[in-house]
């Protein structure tokens, strides 16, 4: 044989990403890219050998939800996802990217990246000015994974308009279709909008029309977390599907699930909604994170219009004992235009901090410390908002498994953690270091909910098929060696509530373009990954 090959790994189980059955195959990786998938290579044709008899062989995970835009400044390898067998990150979700940012309201993003790290940010320090300005510092720090960006309304809308509640004046949305046109211009795959966070929320159907019909234009997609979850989730279906017909763009509906014990099993008509407008011809997907338990920051459990202003201005006006009673009065109503009650889902006894500068509060419930602290509920939340801003991270238990499995086995879901780092030592959402081994230990092997190679189509070729992430998500021929190596009979997650920054078991090798980021539990500190760019 004339090929020689950089590494070679040998009789293992194959499960190329298409949904079909494995086929046992050797294959040969050359330059980053997979150059020949066949039987018995030779060892002798390779620089190196990786043995996976007995083992599976699928291309690497996609994790189709990501919110890593930060936590990759400080740790380019993203361990927590190299370790689960994610490749690629598909970052700048729920309308939250690092990027684009304006000199007149730089400051107001800056407390709004907290939402992803817990902290401040500087985005003067780090000089990040336009999409292309972080994207090039990304990729400075040599990733160690891919990352497949998209661009967020709601930094768009900051960069233009700061975190005022109103619509934008006409100048106004002239700046942010500019900024969302430059944003595809330097690679972004789509537009993502967050609904129910200030200032995403502030926006009418119409001004978010206007910017998905840029992202249209470039080929992209339209990525949204929806207006409700709940109680008003199927108006808010609607007005994503509204948004993808008349802008031209496919719809991904992100981390779907159904919140609240009154609008368990819903998931039967959202999920028939979709088929409808699938069938009519419009593109819509969705992803989905396999827990019963959401996460988010604390404040986002208040009504939009406290949020106003930004953190400078809520953090102060919630000190207020009047201000406090017209917030009660309103959440104790049920419900505001537009807004999510979070509280009326999960219950004070269901919100449990999980990120906190009161390390004493971390895995306690919102009624627990209200006990113990001798205050209301309500006041609870009032003084770590106004202490914390958008530092305060909550774990939210409002869904139900009946819901969860039903929406897994759905042909057009795919897996997306929704984790939100902890930058190795914060009680964060398990969802980080474990989404992808639990579909593979927990839904695959024990309950056989999803067949191993449907579960790795979700993970894999589907996600890439939605994105647009030319070259990933299969093993085949020329396409880039993301690959992981895994033993079906032991694959688990570790990570819990209770102790969730543990990483899985049972994973043998991650492979991202052609380099091994990890063996056998450990990041070997491999920075092969690359920053995607959308192109037309």
């Amino acid at each position: 044989m004339s090929n020689r090959f950089d590494l070679l790994i040998k009789s293992g189980r194959v499960i190329d990403g298409t949904g079909n059955p494995y086929f046992k195959a050797d294959i040969g990786i050359s330059g980053g890219r997979i150059a020949l998938i066949a039987r018995d290579i030779d060892p002798a044709a390779a620089e190196k050998t990786l043995s996976a008899d007995t083992l599976t062989v699928c291309p690497g995970f996609i994790d189709a939800h990501s919110h890593d835009d930060v936590y990759l400044l400080s740790n380019p390898q993203c361990d927590e996802k190299i370790l689960q067998g994610v490749t690629t990150n598909v970052i700048g979700n729920c309308g939250i990217s690092v990027s684009p940012v304006s000199k007149a309201h730089s400051a107001e993003m800056n407390s709004f990246l907290a939402v992803m790290c817990g902290q401040q940010v500087s985005t003067e320090a780090l000089n990040f000015h336009t999409f292309g300005d972080y994207l090039a510092k990304l990729e400075s720090l040599k990733p160690g994974m891919n990352v497949l960006p998209l661009v967020g309304h709601s930094t768009v809308r900051i960069a233009a308009m700061g975190a005022a509640n109103r619509a934008p004046s006409e100048t106004e949305l002239k700046e942010m279709t500019g900024h969302v046109a430059h944003a595809m211009e330097e690679g972004a795959f789509g537009l993502s909008t967050g609904l129910i966070y200030a200032p995403s929320n502030y926006a009418r159907t119409e001004e978010l029309l206007e910017l998905a019909k840029v992202a249209g234009r470039f080929h992209g997609i339209y990525t949204t977390h929806m207006r409700s979850e709940g109680d008003a989730e199927p108006a808010a279906i609607e007005e994503a599907l509204r948004i993808g017909r008349e802008a031209g763009i496919p719809v991904h509906i992100s981390h779907h699930k159904v919140l609240g014990k009154e609008n368990w099993g819903k998931s039967v008509d959202t999920l028939k909604r979709m088929a409808e407008a699938r069938n009519q011809g419009l593109e819509v997907t969705c992803d989905q994170y396999p827990y019963r338990a959401g996460s988010t920051f604390l404040a986002a459990v208040l009504p939009p219009a406290v949020l106003a202003g930004g953190p400078a201005v809520f953090t102060g006006k919630l000190k207020d004992k009047s201000f406090r009673a017209q917030v009660v009065e309103t959440i104790e109503r049920g419900s505001a235009p537009g807004w999510e009650n979070l509280i009326k889902g999960a219950g004070f006894d269901g919100l449990v901090i999980s990120v906190s500068k009161h390390e004493d509060y971390v895995g306690k419930s919102v009624a627990d410390i209200a006990k113990r602290e001798k205050k209301t509920p309500y006041d609870v939340i009032f003084d770590l908002v106004a202490e914390e801003s958008l530092g305060c991270i909550i774990i939210l238990f409002m869904m139900d498994e009946a819901d969860i499995t039903r929406i897994m086995r759905n042909a057009w879901t795919m897996i997306g953690s929704d984790g939100i780092p902890g930058f190795g030592v914060k009680k964060v959402h398990p969802r980080m270091s474990g989404t992808f081994p639990r579909i593979l230990g927990r839904y695959v092997r024990e309950q056989g909910v999803l067949t191993l190679e449907e579960a790795i189509r979700k993970m894999t070729s589907l996600s890439a098929q939605t994105f647009g992430a030319r070259g990933k998500g299969l093993l085949k021929e020329g396409f880039d060696a993301d690959v992981v190596v895994f033993d079906p009979a032991t694959v688990q997650d570790l990570a819990t509530y209770e102790e969730p920054n543990q990483g899985p078991v049972g994973i043998r090798y991650v492979l991202v373009n052609g380099e091994i980021a990890a063996q056998d539990g450990k990041v070997t500190g491999a920075t092969s990954g690359k920053v995607l760019r959308h192109s037309m």
